[in-house]
């Protein structure tokens, strides 16, 4: 991989399995949005950021080596090799269709809490109106920061969050969530939910705590620990997944147990990444 920087952009080049679309559009991240030139656009620690797609890399536009070292370099996950994660997981034909159809797909490293909040609001939602509703959040409750793009904003803080009544979260269109936006929220302003430690703890049992918060169950804990906190081996059952090891793995009577004691032996620490790939391209093929 080769990094170089030509007036206000950073070129990314010769690195294999990075695809910006798939990247943006796998369900992992709903601050980006397509652009009519391609390109994608969006926010990350309270960074504007403009990426255009390129063969074997990207392009990303207005920002700096500084940003790039600190704060992008990370979000992408560019010092990870997929083409050897794939390798390890590529155990048979149906994970190996997943990788050819969305192996450009990397797994973001995000802010944990921002992707707290995006997952209690993923639960029983669809990917368009879960962006919409982060988006008015956001408007609502998030500070400006400078874009060429107009008025965009950084996430809320938990303070900020907090603060808002339950019934004006509802009116941006949170429905029965609400409550457990508010309840994290809350739960993370008065440290009765550190994140720092959090981000420390074994899986197991950053998992049963996320699981101890109204409003989090198994399959949003997972999410979280997935893209708030890169534990690769965790693998999110949504309805999709559960569809994949129902109808091509003949796993009878799904359940989160029963993925798990599948996924687990078959694609060990990469489960998350084998996930994302079967999810994305299960997708794609229903379109």
């Amino acid at each position: 991989m080769e990094i170089t920087k030509k007036d206000s952009d950073i070129i990314i080049s010769g690195c294999d399995s990075f695809d910006v679309s798939q990247t943006f559009d796998c369900g992992q991240c709903f601050r980006f949005a397509p652009l009519e030139d391609g390109s994608w656009a969006g926010v990350a620690f309270g960074r504007y950021l403009r990426v255009s797609p390129m063969e074997s890399g990207a392009v990303l536009h207005g920002t700096s080596m500084e940003d790039f070292e600190n704060i992008w370099r990370d979000f992408f996950d560019l010092d990870t090799d997929y083409c050897s994660v794939k390798e390890q997981i590529c155990t048979d034909e149906i994970i190996r269709d997943a990788i050819v159809k969305a192996g450009g797909i990397r797994l973001l490293r995000q802010d944990l809490w921002e992707t707290l909040i995006s997952f209690i609001v993923s639960q029983n939602n669809n990917i368009p109106r879960i962006k919409k509703i982060i988006e008015a959040l956001c408007r609502s409750y998030g500070s400006r920061i400078p874009s060429p793009a107009g008025e965009v904003y950084a996430f809320p803080d938990p303070e900020t969050l907090a603060s808002a009544r339950v019934e004006d979260l509802h009116e941006l269109g949170t429905g029965y969530r609400d409550e457990y936006i508010h309840l994290a929220a809350e739960a993370v302003r008065d440290g009765s939910l550190d994140l720092a430690e959090l981000s420390r703890m074994e899986t197991p049992e950053a998992r049963k705590t996320l699981l101890a918060m109204k409003g989090i169950g198994g399959k949003v804990a997972d999410c979280i620990l997935l893209f708030g906190m890169h534990r690769t081996e965790v693998c999110p059952h949504d309805v999709w997944v559960k569809r994949i090891f129902t109808e091509k793995y003949h796993i009878e009577n799904i359940t989160e147990k029963k993925g798990y004691a599948f996924a687990t032996p078959r694609w060990g620490q990469y489960a998350g990444i084998a996930q994302q790939y079967l999810f994305h391209a299960e997708r794609e093929e229903s379109k």
